[in-house]
């Protein structure tokens, strides 16, 4: 492989990558991430903020029918309660 030539992996490939090193339970750094995947250091960076965004963003539910598939959005509903401080 010469300079300036990129292999473009499969963004899935690469969720499923980071996942499987993850799901090992042990914590890692991004760069032990990266060579325990061996993906490059700068894809494993932008791929764990877009994990991070997702994980933050509401709920997506994707629907399956014969003829298509539907993806709507779910905002999940906090609903704040009263605290009420209690002075000894």
């Amino acid at each position: 492989m010469g300079w300036g030539i990129r292999m473009k992996k499969d963004p899935l490939l690469i969720i499923r990558e980071i996942f499987a090193a993850l799901e090992s339970g042990r914590p890692f750094s991004l760069n032990q991430l990266s060579e325990e995947t061996g993906l490059h250091n700068v894809t494993v960076r932008k791929y764990i903020k877009m994990i991070e965004l997702v994980r933050h963003e509401p709920t997506v539910e994707v629907i399956r029918t014969r003829s298509a598939v539907i993806v709507r959005c779910q905002r999940q509903v906090i609903r704040r309660t009263a605290v009420k401080e209690v002075s000894e």
